[in-house]
């Protein structure tokens, strides 16, 4: 199986991402030389949200139109989200040529301004894959 592993570090389990269109959208785009260039960021593993999520900034820069409202509840309570179809890719921003974990229509809300990362990592994604956490090593690995 192939497999990502990366440092666990203060903020914790945080991966590189790779943003794009839906692979839907994408691909006619790609074959007409019009196709987005993927947008990088630091992504962060969070085993308690269901649904992932990609930051506004990158939202944005994508033109990516929203596919409906929902709700999530946080810490805060209820908080209406927007939903987005998006790519998703977790990778290695040092060694492009090691695997990719790849999902080319995910279904993300949008995150607060606040959140210090450009994408959350929710069970949406993490039940497609094997998550080792090696706390004495400092390391966790994403197989898949």
């Amino acid at each position: 199986m192939p497999q990502l592993t990366f440092p666990i570090v203060s903020d914790g389990l945080v991966v590189d991402v790779r943003v794009n269109l839906d692979a839907s959208l994408l691909l006619p785009l790609h074959a007409r030389g019009q196709a987005p260039s993927a947008l990088s960021g630091k992504g962060m593993i969070d085993t308690g949200s269901n649904v992932s999520g990609v930051g506004p900034t990158i939202l944005q820069q994508l033109g990516v139109q929203s596919i409906g409202t929902t709700s999530t509840v946080g810490i805060g309570g209820p908080h209406p989200v927007q939903l987005y179809r998006v790519s998703l890719h977790i990778c290695d921003l040092q060694n492009l040529g090691l695997p990719w974990f790849t999902h080319p229509a995910l279904v993300v809300m949008d995150l607060p301004p606040w959140v210090s990362c450009e994408a959350l990592i929710g069970l949406d994604v993490l039940r497609t894959c094997k998550t080792t956490v090696d706390g004495p090593a400092g390391r966790f690995t994403l197989e898949f």
